[in-house]
């Protein structure tokens, strides 16, 4: 029998127990949190006592404003939050105490969730003493906040809503649809400065009491609850215009959300969920333009592990689309094939991104010429034609609310997705391959298929740059010489639909 020298039996000790325990950053972290739920109780025990120590000494002031009951309310959910995060340390002492390596991700959401709360109930017990010092402040020096009421008051007068009005009118002539919904976000916005004029001038005799130092406490609580209506206002009002412009912005772009990779790494014991996203927008110049301005923009994005698993069958996939004409919020968010949305239904015929033709004794769908290079991004430069019977399939799919996968049958293997066949030779450098993704499927056994899964060969590009970077393409781009594409007799009497289908 051979003995282990008494000096390797103690490293091995060593060894097993440093590895059997929660690592000891993350101890230090636990303990570090432990005093910090201390000293927020500390402070916010100080809090509260300043609070009323500050109602004190102005009672005509607090006297019949719903002001310092909302301030203690908020300080009692203060203390809430910090009950939370003593449970939480509490917790976390525990799992530090039995020192188990396998409670470390939990050991991690815990500190997590404590941090939120003690910065949460920190943050607001200091806001709220600092409102409060402002009513004291203003009670002791009117002229100053009267002159900064003043200020407040020209700022959003003078804002000027000209720019963003000609925005407005200008998208509501081009995308009527929306006439409505951009109408009444632009009346809300004029409605601020005709509102701050009206309470500006009903306090008034408020104004004039209080620089000549007779205002009453009542009186001087109505002027600081318009002060703070004015400085909010002030606030609000340059954001809500950029808001307003950015959301007449979107009725101008059609865009795609691309799943090219999927990753779930650990950083530091951390169990993080990525997705790689490709973004390709087409801007328009109006409504009637006959071509865009292409861009793509490709990066890893971090998603909470819910996001990921929505996702982990939709390799390849636009996970969100949205048609020009419509705001951000409409977008559509089940996954479907890339480039599918863009394509009219077959009664329909054609629309600006191209049309139904015959080829092959098929009905395939032929982009127009200024629009390759987008079919080339959606499909990942590997552009497979599109016939009818496929497409009626996906719309089958679409109306029922369900994703298509392109399989033919039910036992057929799906061509798109994450265990799709066309997904595993396009995407086979992505992370999620090379750490074997594909090799889960139960369809990984046929290399083959995704080659012959089309009648039509393959047409290759050059691999755009996707480090994350934006890349933007000329509008008016064309087919490789070899290629012939145009309009069939008619297509220029029939009716266009702009990035929307029917």
């Amino acid at each position: 029998m051979k003995f282990l020298k008494p000096g390797a039996l103690i490293f091995g000790l060593v060894l097993l127990t440093s590895c059997s325990r929660l690592p000891s950053g993350l101890r230090s972290d636990i303990a570090y949190e432990g005093e910090r739920v201390g000293a927020a109780e500390h402070q916010l025990q100080q809090s509260q006592q300043t609070l009323a120590h500050d109602l004190a000494q102005a009672p005509d002031l607090f006297r019949d404003a719903s002001a310092p009951a909302q301030w203690n309310a908020r300080l009692q959910s203060d203390r809430e939050k910090l009950a939370s995060a003593e449970k939480i340390q509490s917790e976390l002492a525990d799992l530090a105490r039995r020192g188990r390596r396998e409670s470390q991700f939990e050991a991690e959401q815990l500190l997590r969730r404590e941090r939120q709360l003690l910065a949460s109930a920190t943050s607001d017990s200091q806001a709220v003493i600092a409102t409060a010092g402002e009513w004291l402040d203003f009670e002791h020096n009117p002229p100053a906040h009267l002159a900064k009421m003043r200020r407040e008051y020209d700022t959003i007068c003078h804002f000027d809503l000209a720019p963003v009005t000609k925005d407005i009118e200008q998208a509501e002539h081009d995308w009527p649809a929306k006439k409505a919904a951009l109408e009444e976000r632009l009346n809300a916005l004029r409605a601020i400065p005709k509102q701050v004029e009206t309470e500006w001038e009903s306090t008034q005799p408020l104004r004039e009491a209080a620089a000549a130092g007779k205002a009453d406490g009542k009186q001087l609580a109505t002027l600081i609850q318009t002060d703070e209506t004015f400085a909010g206002d002030e606030n609000a009002l340059p954001a809500k215009s950029a808001q307003l412009e950015s959301l007449s912005g979107q009725l101008y772009y059609a865009w795609d959300k691309i799943l090219t990779d999927l990753d779930e790494p650990r950083y530091g014991g951390e169990q993080v969920f990525r997705e790689r996203i490709k973004t390709i927008r087409t801007h328009f110049a109006n409504a009637t333009a006959k071509n865009g301005e292409t861009t793509s923009e490709e990066r890893w994005v971090k998603v909470s592990e819910p996001e990921f698993r929505a996702v982990e069958n939709d390799l390849g996939m636009a996970i969100a689309h949205k048609d020009a004409g419509l705001f951000d919020s409409e977008a559509q968010t089940t996954p479907q094939p890339a480039g599918f949305a863009y394509i009219a239904p077959e009664t329909q015929g054609s629309n600006q991104y191209g049309y139904w033709t015959h080829a092959g004794g098929h009905s395939v769908w032929t982009w127009l010429p200024e629009y390759l290079i987008l079919r080339d991004l959606l499909w990942n430069h590997d552009y497979r034609p599109v016939i009818a019977d496929e497409y009626r399939r996906y719309r089958s799919a679409q109306t029922a609310g369900k994703t298509y996968y392109g399989q033919t049958t039910p036992a057929a293997p799906p061509k798109y997705g994450t265990h799709g066949t066309f997904t595993e030779t396009h995407y086979a450098g992505s992370r999620y391959a090379q750490q074997g993704g594909f090799a889960g499927s139960r369809y990984a056994s046929h290399p083959g298929a995704a080659a012959s899964a089309s009648r039509y060969p393959a047409r290759s590009e050059p691999e755009m740059n996707n480090n994350g970077a934006g890349r933007r393409f000329g509008a008016g781009s064309h087919e490789p010489s070899g290629h012939q594409f145009g309009r069939p007799g008619g297509f220029r009497g029939m009716g266009r639909s702009f990035g929307r289908r029917r």
